[in-house]
């Protein structure tokens, strides 16, 4: 399927798009920090829109509003209401036009690429607008715990799966993310002049206005699974299945409008195999928020909570992070090196 039409079967894709149709739109109703209000606005604002403006966004332009994308990313509520304004199939038809310009830019030539492992960085935000972590360096296991991540989800699963046999209308909110967060480390790259993509593309933010950032230095060459589309989402699944239907039923079910029988990578089991799963600009426009059935159309996957570019080291011994760290701030809300 045509990376255009994957874009706009995915919220993340749509509100990207979106934004980049507001940027470049002269209607009063999207200067500025104005959003259109209702469906019939976004769709008019939408269809105004001169398409060759897009050819005049700089790569920052694009990245920002890709980053706001990212930033309203909700995998455990409903839809918000620009996500459902924006899957109304006749905004979908006055995007598709967005979408195939500013996916043919100059600027997004690179969307696609394979994590760049002579670029990685890690980011480290205060823990408050005046305290920093007490460790001078980023938190790094000296070994793999995907294994006790494994036995975390596991009990997870047991215990809702026990509630709702208790309260079978208990509707209490579990894990959203499908992803080893806090069991491994992240990174994604610097380009140019941005410390680190995380800074500009980053869900669910923490709006801090200081971070710094360590070189990640990546060793020998890393067996990295890549995803670029939906698809390979669902073959990474498929591969590596661990069931999570009970303590992703009900936020999912928010978020999707349904109840599924659904399962996310074992990573204990893909780390057996890849060192690291990145997750491309390409793969991130198409994949994330969307119920994706797997192929005996008995289970189904989501993939929520993974940042634009990040990519996910699942074997600590082919990273290293040695070096000091730059501090970076936001001004005028751009990102400048300290």
């Amino acid at each position: 399927m045509e990376l255009v039409t994957l874009a706009l079967g995915s919220p993340r894709g749509r509100f990207f798009c979106a934004n980049v149709a507001y940027k470049c739109s002269a209607d009063a109703r999207a200067a500025g920090f104005n959003r259109p209000q209702t469906t019939a606005d976004a769709r008019e604002v939408i269809e105004g829109v001169d398409i060759s403006a897009i050819l005049e966004l700089s790569e920052m332009d694009l990245l920002e509003a890709l980053g706001y994308a990212a930033d309203l990313a909700r995998y455990w509520q409903p839809p918000n209401d620009d996500d459902v304004k924006f899957a109304d199939p006749h905004v979908v038809a006055a995007l598709r036009p967005i979408a195939a310009a500013v996916l043919s830019s100059e600027h997004t030539t690179w969307w696609g690429e394979s994590v760049d492992v002579d670029n990685q960085r890690l980011v480290v935000h205060p823990m408050s607008p005046v305290e920093w972590p007490e460790l001078t360096a980023p938190y790094r296991p000296a070994s793999s715990s995907l294994d006790e991540w494994r036995k975390s989800i596991l009990a997870n699963e047991t215990r809702f799966r026990e509630r709702r046999t208790a309260e079978p209308d208990s509707e209490v909110a579990g894990e959203w993310w499908s992803t080893p967060i806090f069991a491994t480390l992240t990174s994604s790259r610097a380009r140019n002049g941005i410390g680190s993509l995380e800074l500009l593309m980053e869900e669910d933010s923490s709006g801090g206005g200081e971070a710094q950032i360590w070189p990640v230095h990546v060793r020998n060459s890393p067996r990295v699974y890549e995803i670029w589309s939906p698809s390979d989402w669902a073959h990474l699944v498929e591969k590596y299945p661990l069931a999570v239907p009970e303590s992703r039923r009900s936020v999912w079910f928010d978020t999707t409008g349904e109840h599924r029988n659904w399962f996310i990578p074992d990573w204990a089991a893909v780390a057996e195999d890849y060192d690291a799963a990145h997750l491309s600009l390409h793969g991130y426009l198409t994949t994330p928020g969307i119920a994706i059935l797997l192929s005996d159309n008995e289970r189904s996957t989501l993939l929520g909570g993974w940042d634009p570019d990040a990519t996910f080291w699942l074997n600590p011994d082919v990273v290293d992070i040695d070096d000091e760290p730059a501090l970076w701030r936001r001004a005028d809300e751009r990102w400048e090196r300290a």
